[in-house]
């Protein structure tokens, strides 16, 4: 018992250690938590920055930035936490969301140029334009990414068909339930330019980030199926070491509350997170730019419900595992959709919204599995 107990503490202050070396910086914007205990959101980032790429293969491998320079978030999802029942729920936000950027002078653009000068902005943009608060704030690029997915040993996926694209570098040569390295699983979660090889041919997937969204959504659930089935201890150590190096966070989100999410969350499982997509629809600006329209009638509904997650029994018990509902101008219509009303924006031409969550995963979509 003296063993054991020794043990304990060891790894309590081991692991206050290793949370206590992830970098916190100052973020403005940010509300406090409602309760101690209660459901909270935290804004998740993943920066398309290749500032830490020293040499030309890794820019190659990467692609080429543009002129654009500095950084974009490429990845941004509201984290809605519960501790009282462990669950949670991810609400992603398309990166060419067309919306006000906070700050800027009323300035439309892309919801992730709003990152290109740091996190306060985005945080505020989001908290003004579709008035989710945000309580806390974590970010990583690619580089903790694959680090991240090299320290935790991979994941399973069954691709039901194969897929390509050429600007992430994905290839996935065969289906079936298949180890994806952390190389692959990089360029997995980045392809917005996807091909899926069906009927002898190889067919454009044509929804850019909608499709990369839901298969990011399905590589968390297989993470989480990953680290809850295959414990190890020294590769949940390594996991963390190489997680605390690669993260940043905001300075108000103290040590003894990551050990605590820790210790609420370490043994969840896919089934207790539950994933949807902001509905969009596609417009061209008067630069010939693509982008995403908030879709406001279903957004303010899909708020309204993802901001009471966790506040009821009904909506906090029995989350769903894969409720994605993108919407695009390029998605097919089928008997089961609703055209809403157009949102009149200066400087754009509309299509119809055209809600396709039904349709949803698309049957080419990786899903997690068991070797």
């Amino acid at each position: 018992m003296l063993i054991v107990a020794l043990l304990g503490a060891g790894g309590w202050f081991y692991l206050n250690y290793r949370i206590g070396q992830i970098k916190h910086i100052h973020v403005g914007g940010l509300k406090k938590e409602p309760k101690p205990g209660g459901p909270f959101n935290v804004l998740l980032v993943g920066s398309d920055t290749r500032s830490f790429c020293v040499t030309a293969a890794c820019q190659a491998h990467l692609g080429n930035q543009g002129a654009s320079g500095g950084q974009r978030s490429d990845v941004i999802i509201i984290l809605r936490l519960v501790p009282a029942n462990h669950t949670m729920e991810m609400l992603s936000i398309p990166r060419d969301t067309w919306v006000t950027i906070a700050n800027s002078g009323g300035e439309g653009n892309r919801i992730n140029a709003a990152f290109n000068n740091g996190p306060t902005q985005l945080v505020e943009t989001i908290e003004q334009d579709f008035h989710i608060p945000v309580n806390h704030y974590a970010y990583a690029n690619f580089a903790g990414f694959t680090n991240a997915v090299q320290a935790l040993g991979g994941v399973w996926m069954d691709f039901p068909d194969r897929l390509k694209d050429v600007v992430s570098g994905l290839y996935i040569s065969k289906t079936g339930c298949q180890y994806v390295d952390p190389t692959k699983a990089l360029a997995l979660v980045r392809a917005r330019d996807t091909y899926y090889y069906a009927d002898g041919q190889w067919n454009y997937d044509g929804l850019g980030d909608l499709s990369r969204i839901r298969r990011q959504q399905a590589f968390f659930h297989a993470v989480i199926d990953k680290a809850r089935s295959d414990y190890n201890p020294l590769q949940l150590n390594a996991f963390i070491g190489d997680l605390v190096k690669d993260i940043v966070v905001d300075s108000t989100f103290s040590t003894g509350e990551l050990r605590n999410l820790a210790f609420d969350f370490h043994n969840v499982s896919s089934s207790e997170l539950s994933t949807e997509v902001i509905p969009t629809m596609g417009a061209v600006t008067t630069a010939d730019q693509d982008i995403l329209l908030p879709a406001w009638k279903l957004d303010n509904a899909m708020i309204a419900k993802f901001l009471k997650f966790g506040t009821t029994k009904s909506t906090s018990s029995s989350p769903s595992t894969s409720s994605t509902s993108s919407t695009s101008s390029t998605s097919s219509t089928s008997s089961t959709s609703t055209t809403t009303t157009l949102v009149p924006v200066t400087g754009t031409t509309t299509v119809p919204i055209v809600d396709n969550s039904k349709n949803y995963p698309e049957p080419w979509d990786p899903v997690p599995c068991n070797p």
